[in-house]
């Protein structure tokens, strides 16, 4: 039995809202796919008149998703299927929607790309061109913060955001001030800013941190997730299955760079 389309479509929506780095990178809805986004963008020029004008050396990168299962299964007893339809399906929504969308966040930002979806942690060899690391007995300073804003190549930086985890930003980055004493975090309606860059909170995101242009990160998400049932004889309970297709990849490694914590 396939659950009706109206409640796949909130089960969607539930997830865009409970992994809200769905919001963030390229997302689409179709089948697997090869699609090509900019890469380099070259300025425009003055061009003289009746002269003979030469395309600009532009470049597309293509990138290839495919799709993976994210499975949740649920098994419930007959008894929870006496409440009513509308609190039922409101109840089962939410319980393997958050489920998806927590598998899905965490596959965005730590998936391998080896039989797997692949996340902003794998989108470069880090180094020093796109790294920055803090000692193991150090501790972050301000101009570590600033060195790493150095290292994102400017033409992504209109839409760099910060990506951390909630103890990161209270515990490393709040105390930090500027050299006139300003505290380099600032709140604005409950929006955190680190100077200036938007920062997103995640769970899945350790002890490092990134900034980046996270539209140029490509992700795909089956229109419908599906979510089926079956009746269970042996036990005399119901399954739950919800199954959402999806994959992601950085498609230009250069748009995000990281700062880390040594743990050696």
């Amino acid at each position: 039995e396939v659950i009706p389309t109206q409640t796949a479509n909130e089960i969607i929506s539930k997830v865009k809202t409970l992994a809200p780095m769905l919001n963030e990178v390229t997302l689409l809805h179709v089948k697997a796919l090869k699609f090509a986004i900019e890469g380099t963008n070259n300025a425009a020029a003055i061009h003289t008149e009746n002269a003979s004008i030469t395309a600009a050396a532009d470049t597309l990168t293509t990138v290839s998703l495919s799709g993976y299962e994210i499975v949740k299964l649920v098994q419930i007893s007959d008894t929870v299927m006496t409440m009513s339809i509308t609190a039922f399906e409101s109840w089962i929504v939410n319980m393997l929607a958050e489920a998806i969308a927590r598998k899905v966040e965490d596959l965005l930002i730590n998936g391998t790309g080896s039989s797997q979806p692949k996340g902003i942690e794998n989108a470069n060899t880090w180094g020093a061109t796109n790294s920055v690391t803090v000692e193991k007995t150090g501790a972050l300073t301000a101009a570590n913060v600033q060195t790493l804003i150095g290292l994102l190549p400017s033409g992504y930086d209109r839409n760099g955001k910060f990506v951390m985890n909630k103890k990161t930003l209270f515990t490393d980055f709040m105390p930090l001030q500027d050299n006139s004493k300003n505290h380099i975090v600032t709140v604005q309606n409950n929006a955190y800013f680190v100077y200036g860059y938007p920062v997103l909170l995640s769970d899945y995101v350790a002890i490092t941190t990134f900034l980046g242009d996270f539209k140029k990160v490509c992700a795909n998400l089956a229109e419908n997730i599906g979510v089926k049932s079956a009746y269970d004889i042996d036990t005399n309970s119901y399954k739950y299955s919800g199954i959402a297709i999806f994959d992601c990849a950085p498609a230009i490694g250069e748009a995000i760079v990281k700062l880390v914590k040594a743990t050696a």
